[in-house]
């Protein structure tokens, strides 16, 4: 799954804490189907709930919460908004906790049939839908916390087609 590597990608090199223990992203498919033609046709498309899991996180949620929106704004605008992510944790210390995301991502797969050759060519497509209104390459978030006086810098990242 391309986009699941792109998306793990994407959180490493946006959130500071993945940026220096990168071992702390784990990516699973718990779930998944192949949506296909019968016949001769071989294009696919990948249907899965990937599951990305952040351990004994110490972060701030929106450090990680929104490059996972950006990226899904980019690569999977025709998400539910309601249904775009679902959310689990589990809370280790008063200091850190696990949390589990899971998001449904979809991959079309153009697989190209020359019976006369014999040969097959396989495309994973990827498109990206840009957010024209903003663009801006370089991201840095601000949080303002409870009882800060101002928002302090808690993460800086490229764009996820930068």
């Amino acid at each position: 799954m391309n986009k699941l590597l792109s998306l793990r990608q994407h959180l490493i090199g946006a959130v500071p804490e993945l940026k220096d223990n990168p071992e702390k992203l784990l990516t699973f498919v718990n779930d998944g189907t192949v949506k296909f033609h019968r016949g001769q046709h071989l294009s696919h498309q990948y249907q899965v709930d990937a599951q990305v899991v952040v351990t004994d996180y110490a972060g701030e949620l929106d450090t990680l919460m929104i490059p996972l929106l950006q990226w899904l704004s980019h690569y999977q605008p025709d998400l539910e908004p309601d249904e775009a992510v679902r959310l689990e944790a589990e809370i280790l210390s008063n200091h850190a906790w696990d949390l589990a995301l899971t998001v449904r991502l979809t991959e079309r797969v153009v697989a190209l049939v020359d019976c006369e050759t014999g040969n097959i060519t396989s495309e994973h497509r990827m498109p990206e839908y840009p957010i024209e209104a903003c663009p801006a390459t370089e991201w840095q978030l601000y949080i303002k916390a409870p009882g800060d006086d101002a928002p302090a810098m808690a993460s800086e990242w490229e764009s996820p087609n930068g």
